[in-house]
């Protein structure tokens, strides 16, 4: 495959940031710019370069010219925009959450699978590379548990708005779901959720401690909400178990610290990135018609863990997860092919 011709649609600040990440690679170039607000996508173009910026739904999607689609939007509308660019024959890379729905999650799904295009779901957080140090000096934990503890969203903040973006929880809790997956090495069986809508006026779950029971028998803790960034944690914060070891992951995930019974702790330090990782790896498995590295499946499951939580908090009870990904895969490619 020669140089990917990319169309962006959702030209804010998600938008750019991509666009400057495939701006520094070799074969990947924009051609077009879709956004509600013309201006907004014009912006961009002037910035960038390209052939086009326009709010015409129809022309963006149907472009014979483009051969992958970047949806940046807001979150209600992933589900439609990433299905009408599998079914015009495009790839796709899209921001997390995958959808707000299990339904949403299913669509987008069988229409990769119909489709037979790359659908890649853009887990910054995957690449940080003290992640996978942790998944080196502790591959087979016994217990795992992430915090994102952010600062008090503002009322009007789109993300916090149930319909358009679903609350804190959901908008970044999948990505804390998704690398609470990624570390503890296994699929969520169930979980069991703690927590409600404690002051938005929104009416969105704000905090919330989730416990989930993982196939490999790892026991995994979510804490995600807007209470407050604590200072001695920061907003990310992750810690991993095992017989006579552990593991503090602080600093916005980028001091692990590494302790083992009759040794002395080790220090590492690492760096906040992964937009432009992901954007190689999306590059990359385009070119080499592989498999995505992080695909629907994976996004179905970081979403599913958020949902399937708010289940478990109007159940009163453990909801499944990992039976529902699977019906909705059953008898179907976990990994779409480009």
């Amino acid at each position: 495959m020669g140089t990917i011709k990319v169309g962006i649609i959702g030209c804010g600040n998600l938008g750019k940031t991509h666009a400057k990440c495939i701006a520094e690679l070799e074969g990947l170039e924009i051609a077009a710019y879709c956004d509600v607000f013309e201006q907004s996508a014009q912006a961009m173009l002037e910035e960038f370069g390209g052939s086009y910026a326009t709010t015409d739904l129809d022309r963006f999607f149907n472009d014979p010219g483009l051969d992958a689609i970047y949806v940046t939007t807001q979150h209600d509308t992933h589900a439609d925009y990433c299905i009408r660019a599998l079914e015009a024959g495009k790839h796709v890379l899209v921001e997390k959450p995958l959808a707000m729905t299990t339904e949403d999650c299913v669509r987008i799904g069988e229409a990769v699978v119909k489709s037979g295009k790359t659908l890649f779901t853009a887990f910054k957080m995957r690449y940080y590379e003290l992640l996978w140090k942790a998944k080196e000096l502790i591959p087979q934990p016994v217990m795992v548990t992430m915090q994102m503890m952010d600062s008090r969203w503002g009322d009007k903040l789109w993300a916090n708005d149930p319909v358009k973006g679903g609350g804190n929880v959901l908008s970044q809790g999948c990505h804390s779901a998704d690398v609470l997956r990624f570390v503890a090495g296994g699929e969520p069986v169930e979980v069991y959720a703690a927590g409600a809508n404690y002051y938005q006026p929104s009416g969105v779950v704000d905090n919330m401690v989730a416990v989930f029971r993982f196939d490999n028998g790892v026991a995994g803790n979510l804490v995600q909400g807007d209470s407050g960034c604590p200072p001695l944690t920061s907003k990310f914060y992750m810690q991993l178990f095992a017989e006579n070891k552990s593991i503090t992951i602080s600093d916005r995930l980028t001091t692990l610290t590494y302790t083992e019974t009759g040794k002395e702790p080790q220090v590492f330090k690492g760096t906040e990135t992964g937009f432009l990782e992901e954007n190689k790896a999306f590059l990359r498995c385009l070119q080499d018609n592989a498999p995505a590295p992080i695909d629907h499946v994976d996004g179905m499951y970081a979403t599913l863990m958020v949902l399937q939580a708010f289940e478990s908090l109007r159940s009163g009870k453990p909801e499944p997860i990992k039976s529902i990904v699977e019906q909705a895969v059953s008898g179907k490619a976990g990994k779409a092919g480009a």
